[in-house]
């Protein structure tokens, strides 16, 4: 079997079939006014699937808490039409017999104040992120923790309702989980 073939071959991750593996990474590509996917997203994602994408992951996608965006037009992962536009999606990828994973996301101190719909609210940061110099963040408690945790596993139950096949959990970049691994 050359190399070639085993990429296009199919292959059973974690229970999850796939066939090929060919995976597209997550691209924020800030196209969801109100943070509801729409028609372009669905033929976005869709025109992947038909080209034979084994995986698809989406762009990040923000859990409900209310800092876990930082920029504009990007989708959540909660509220009633949100969930339908990513049913849509959804259900445009599994019609050309693809695979998709939302990226659950949390910008955490990375939050640009005056976002929409949330508006002047803090960036989250873990304790110790606050340096001298720079703009502060709110330093998050442990019940902040435990909030956050929350909106991550309600992100992973919703996606799957809508019929998601995996999540992805952003955990790099920069971005609040990553900054837990921050010496501050």
């Amino acid at each position: 079997m050359s190399s070639h073939d085993t990429l296009l071959s199919p292959v059973n991750v974690g229970g999850l079939q796939l066939n090929n593996r060919v995976v597209m990474a997550p691209m924020t590509r800030n196209q969801s006014p109100d943070n509801v996917p729409t028609n372009a997203n669905v033929e976005y994602y869709r025109k992947r699937a038909a080209g034979g994408v084994g995986l698809i992951v989406t762009e990040g996608t923000c859990v409900d808490h209310i800092a876990a965006s930082g920029y504009p037009n990007v989708p959540y992962i909660h509220g009633e039409d949100r969930l339908a536009g990513w049913k849509r999606v959804v259900d445009a990828v599994h019609a050309e017999g693809g695979k998709i994973a939302p990226q659950l996301w949390h910008v955490g101190g990375m939050r640009k104040r005056g976002v929409a719909p949330e508006g002047d609210v803090d960036g989250y940061a873990p304790s110790g992120m606050n340096m001298p110099g720079k703009v502060n963040r709110y330093t998050m408690t442990t019940s902040d923790i435990d909030d956050v945790i929350a909106a991550f596993a309600k992100g992973a139950r919703d996606a799957k309702a809508v019929g998601f096949d995996a999540v992805e959990i952003h955990g790099a970049h920069g971005y609040l989980l990553d900054q837990f691994l921050w010496e501050g």
